[in-house]
């Protein structure tokens, strides 16, 4: 087989690879999904006493990874392919430009509350995103929840989230909860439009015992690109295999006109 033939035959075969995948399907109705989101209720506060665990497997209240300082507190699934892992490394890049302390004017807490990820999990998702000898993450207490403590946790602020039995996974919103060093919600901040100046602003509230306007509900979901029927709706696949299949057949076009263009010059 010659080398033209065989390079189409590869870009072909990728071509149809994307346009043909097969498609994601969430199993969340639309009714469920609209309840996932943060809806604090009034004095909203996070329950210090809960018991959590470390990434190693020993035991620490919330009240003592916060310590006598706010906290940005971060519900995360450490098996999660969607969003938790880039909201993680924006919440560090934001917190790094804040101008503030870590381990001095803040502390920042990952619990992760999906009760079949694990440990290992949880090391390499904070770990690739934070990194635990950053100045950032040696302010970051990763833990774990038991279905009970994360139940409880949740409820107390407000946050929503929902199973996918079918697909395995959670919907949940994508957000970043700044509390004071007694555990009240001072700030609801969107994850994925988080700046410096945002967070130490929120910070600097929470650390004067002031409370910003909480939003009543973030819509922002950590569960696929179409919140309001789940994961990959059909337009926006149909979108991606004719992005996909466009780009194939440009690259195949482009094989075969340097192939006829090194045939003429020999």
């Amino acid at each position: 087989m010659s080398l033209l033939p065989l390079a189409l035959l590869r870009c072909l075969a990728l071509g149809a690879a994307i346009a043909l995948g097969a498609p994601v399907h969430a199993a969340l109705a639309p009714d469920q999904l609209a309840e996932v989101g943060v809806r604090p209720p009034p004095g909203a506060r996070l329950p210090l006493n809960v018991r959590l665990a470390d990434l190693d497997g020993r035991p620490v209240t919330l009240g003592e990874a916060i310590g006598a300082r706010p906290a940005v507190v971060v519900f995360a699934d450490y098996d999660c392919p969607q969003l938790c892992s880039p909201i993680l490394a924006l919440a560090r890049d934001a917190l790094a430009k804040s101008g503030r302390r870590p381990g001095v004017d803040y502390r920042m807490v990952v619990i992760g509350f999906n009760p079949r990820a694990t440990a290992a999990d949880g090391k390499r998702m904070v770990g690739g995103q934070i990194g635990f000898d950053s100045p950032v993450g040696r302010a970051t207490a990763a833990l774990t929840a038991s279905p009970r403590a994360a139940e409880r946790l949740m409820s107390a602020v407000g946050y929503h989230a929902e199973y996918d039995a079918a697909a395995a996974r959670y919907a949940h919103p994508a957000v970043l909860l700044v509390v004071a060093a007694d555990g009240r919600l001072s700030r609801v901040l969107s994850g994925l439009s988080i700046s410096g100046d945002d967070v130490r602003r929120a910070l600097v509230e929470a650390g004067r015992g002031g409370f910003g306007e909480i939003v009543d509900q973030v819509r922002l979901l950590c569960y696929g690109l179409a919140a309001s029927v789940g994961v990959y709706d059909r337009p926006v696949r149909l979108l991606l295999a004719g992005a996909g299949a466009v780009t194939m057949l440009a690259l195949a076009g482009g094989v075969v006109a340097l192939a006829r263009t090194a045939r003429r010059r020999a």
